[in-house]
């Protein structure tokens, strides 16, 4: 009996992880998906595929060098929750222009930087020094400096729970982490920008459940009883990742 090929989905985007003193990067990498060889007949539906990678920095702008976090994390809260469409790199370069760009290269932009700059294009911006409880009542994405094992990293808060917080993290994605490992990292200061367009129902404090490969499997790799036979037999398979 002839068998189809096997059929082959590759995503595009390099992946590496670099972890520096300023901030960590984490750009994506070749995913090949094999689907395997189906018998003869067999009905492939073709759909879009978005890697898991991909898929956990949904909503955030990513960055790209080592000491770029503070721009990312900006530019992430001004598309998402004011409604702009910026870079990083452009966040980057103008950022650039109001600080000591020899100081960013060794340490990265500091919270008085990230002032300036939302100042600049007419927003307001400031760190406050709070507790945990108080965290959890803010109903505004905001930004923490988190000391990562000796390395200062901007994240974005979305989100503050009882006993886990969720971060929208330019150089790993989005996650979460337990209030113990994230009161261990953070410095008690939430830095939240502020300005007209301000969009209440914003995407960013309202983080999905975590992103685990049970949930993956349950949500996007479904085969309906109907369609489905032993593998190797007749059947119709439609993955999306």
């Amino acid at each position: 009996m002839s068998q189809l090929p096997p059929i082959v989905y590759q995503a595009l985007t390099p992946l590496f992880a670099v972890t520096l003193a300023g901030c960590m990067t984490a750009p994506a990498q070749n995913a090949p998906l094999w689907l395997g060889q189906t018998a003869e007949g067999a009905r492939i539906t073709p759909v879009s595929v978005t890697s898991w990678k991909d898929r956990k920095f949904m909503g955030l702008v990513r960055q790209r060098t080592d000491f770029s976090c503070g721009a990312a994390v900006m530019a992430t809260i001004f598309n998402e929750a004011f409604g702009h469409s910026t870079t990083e790199q452009q966040v980057l370069v103008n950022m650039l222009k109001i600080a000591d760009p020899d100081i960013v290269r060794e340490k990265g932009f500091s919270l008085l930087d990230m002032k300036t700059y939302a100042q600049s294009v007419g927003m307001e911006a400031e760190g406050y020094q709070l507790d945990y409880d108080k965290l959890t009542a803010i109903d505004l994405p905001s930004v923490a400096l988190l000391d990562i094992k000796g390395y200062k990293h901007f994240v974005v808060i979305r989100k503050a729970f009882a006993d886990r917080v969720a971060i929208g993290d330019p150089a790993l994605g989005n996650r979460t982490m337990s209030r113990a490992d994230f009161q261990k990292a953070w410095n008690d200061v939430a830095f939240i920008v502020v300005g007209d367009g301000y969009d209440p129902q914003n995407a960013l404090i309202n983080p999905p459940s975590p992103l685990s490969a049970k949930r993956l499997l349950a949500l996007h790799a479904a085969l309906p009883a109907a369609d489905t036979a032993e593998f190797g037999n007749n059947a119709a398979f439609s993955f999306s990742f």
